[in-house]
């Protein structure tokens, strides 16, 4: 996320800065674990099938495709082996996943459940505790760098002038990234829930009409990207 030194481009401002842009970056990553569609994609994970009296994983056999848009509201599961279908199957509907169209051996297009009420309650909850706590975080951040200017101008390292501009840009600073916060917010719970959002007051509301900017197009794309590791924890 960007954030600029209007102001001043003093020691005091831009290890504030620096440190405000890598808890930004942090909140995408959190944001993106609320909801996230990876859970869909280790469907197959540890799952057995057998195969000619063999146990081997299905997921050699049949991979989850999540489309360009994994938050969409169906999924396709790839069949390269039709021995694959029925354990795939069984699986699927394990999870709550009913409705599964099984008429091409190739692939399964499955329709995600709507969610209930209560889960888009939860959800749209964890996503607030989450941005509340980075908004925390980025005012620990200011008030750090605060103290620091105000210890620099009493060992007489900085004149009052500068601590001055100073204290004004890590005002703006966090003025910048408290908006950014609330808005990757805001673009998460319309990504988990959709419409119907209700906001906390006015200002939320506002923030609200900037989610589609382009400064938060990559991070958007970002909060709905499984973030799959690349080890295998079996």
């Amino acid at each position: 996320m960007q954030l600029d030194l209007k102001l001043s481009d003093d020691s005091y401002s831009m290890a504030a800065k620096e440190r405000m842009a890598i808890e930004l970056e942090g909140l995408i990553s959190r944001l993106n674990e609320v909801g996230s569609a990876l859970a869909i994609l280790n469907l197959f994970r540890r799952a057995d099938i057998e195969v000619e009296g063999k146990k081997r994983r299905l997921r050699d056999f049949a991979e989850i495709d999540l489309g360009p848009d994994p938050m969409a509201g169906t999924f396709k599961v790839v069949i390269h082996n039709p021995v694959a279908i029925a354990g795939a199957v069984a699986i699927l509907k394990e999870n709550h996943f009913i409705n599964i169209d099984t008429s091409s051996k190739r692939e399964l297009k499955v329709v995600k459940p709507r969610l209930t009420a209560q889960q888009e309650d939860d959800l749209e909850t964890e996503v607030k505790r989450v941005t509340k706590s980075s908004l925390s975080k980025l005012a620990s951040i200011k008030s750090d760098a605060l103290q620091r200017v105000q210890a620099a101008i009493k060992a007489e390292y900085i004149e009052p002038a500068e601590a001055k501009k100073s204290t004004l840009q890590l005002d703006e600073l966090i003025s910048q990234a408290s908006t950014h916060a609330g808005v990757l917010g805001l673009i998460r719970r319309k990504q988990l829930i959709g419409g119907g959002l209700t906001f906390d007051g006015p200002d939320e509301e506002a923030l609200y009409k900037r989610i589609n900017d382009r400064a938060y197009k990559d991070a958007a794309t970002e909060m709905v990207t499984p973030n799959v590791s690349e080890t295998d924890d079996d």
